[in-house]
């Protein structure tokens, strides 16, 4: 069962389901409904099953499995004579009495060539069906943003890519949006992050891709103080490339990229509607807009402390206590 989904499309077939279903005991019974129960609606598994009993007469286990109201049940009658003999008059009067065919080469004849079948259109989900694949989904892209956010936590609390945390000051930069017509920053990744705007790990490393080619592009290699900081971009860059490929499973991020692909089909927009804002800047109690000690505990709170993978035994490299000393230690 678990293979036939695997390798799906599949088809799961069981001849003279009745003998079968007498043979067996409880024990396989209960595990073949079980599995069977546990495929989705709508993963492409057809369940075949054959029998010479009427599904009335079948027992109510089986019949069970095959709803006879939404035409799961069809029923082949015999063929006549007259059937028969039309359906083998061919085979037997006119093509087996001609000679064989010629093996030279120069006497077959070019076959025709035919154009190619158009893909059948997708079954259409129905309303319930397609909540229940979008929850599904959900899910998925919520594993996803916990672990992102732990990625880029990690590298905001490096030390070493305190340049890249939050966006140019344009006052202290006056040319800077001149230049770069994409900014981007760690802080605008993490607002990124909680408004759905990466729905898989290759969008989110564009962005940090896009941070280490700013930096490169700004800063040219004149003075020791643009080449550390070409340095520190290029160090950020491979930091997050690293965590991403030695952390995440493959396959979870292929799910991610399948998701993204079928809401773009479905014409369903990858970000959700709802999504986490963050704490405005007055929302501290006791703490004023201009006091710089009440702006480094919002910038503490703007970033987040949980710490998840979507790797069934991925590496936690940091846990949640350690995470609070390192930020007390950086901000207070």
């Amino acid at each position: 069962m678990r293979e036939a989904q695997r390798t799906a499309p599949s088809i799961i077939y069981v001849p003279q389901i009745p003998l079968w279903w007498d043979t067996v005991g409880p024990t396989v019974k209960a595990v073949f409904t079980t599995l069977l129960q546990n495929i989705p609606t709508f993963a492409p598994v057809l369940l075949l099953a054959t029998t010479d009993v009427k599904h009335g007469d079948l027992p109510e286990e089986i019949k069970a499995l095959f709803n006879n109201d939404c035409e799961e049940v069809f029923k082949i009658r015999w063929p006549t004579c007259a059937e028969r003999r039309s359906f083998f008059e061919d085979l037997v009067m006119k093509q087996a009495a001609e000679p064989p065919a010629s093996k030279n080469s120069s006497a077959r004849q070019p076959l025709e060539v035919l154009p190619v079948a158009p893909p059948p259109k997708p079954r259409q989900l129905s309303e319930e069906e397609l909540k229940q694949l979008e929850e599904q989904e959900e899910d998925t892209l919520r594993e996803l943003r916990i672990y992102l956010r732990d990625v880029t936590h990690r590298l905001v609390i490096d030390r070493r890519f305190r340049a890249f945390t939050k966006p140019v000051d344009p006052q202290e930069v006056p040319d800077y949006n001149a230049v770069i017509k994409q900014p981007m920053d760690l802080s605008t990744v993490l607002s990124k992050i909680d408004m759905h705007q990466y729905p898989t790990a290759r969008d989110f490393l564009k962005d940090i891709d896009l941070i280490c080619s700013n930096a490169l592009e700004y800063n040219p290699a004149k003075d020791p103080g643009d080449r550390l900081l070409r340095h520190r971009a290029c160090a950020l860059r491979d930091t997050a490339y690293s965590i991403v490929r030695e952390e995440m499973d493959e396959d979870f991020e292929r799910r991610c990229q399948e998701i993204k692909e079928s809401r773009k089909q479905r014409g369903s927009d990858c970000a959700s509607s709802s999504f986490c804002e963050m704490p405005k800047e007055d929302s501290v109690p006791g703490c004023k807009k201009t006091d710089p000690k009440c702006n480094e505990k919002l910038k503490i709170l703007a970033v987040p402390v949980d710490v998840s993978t979507p790797r069934p035994k991925g590496k936690l490299c940091f846990t949640q206590t350690f995470l609070e000393k390192v930020l007390k230690l950086l901000f207070l």
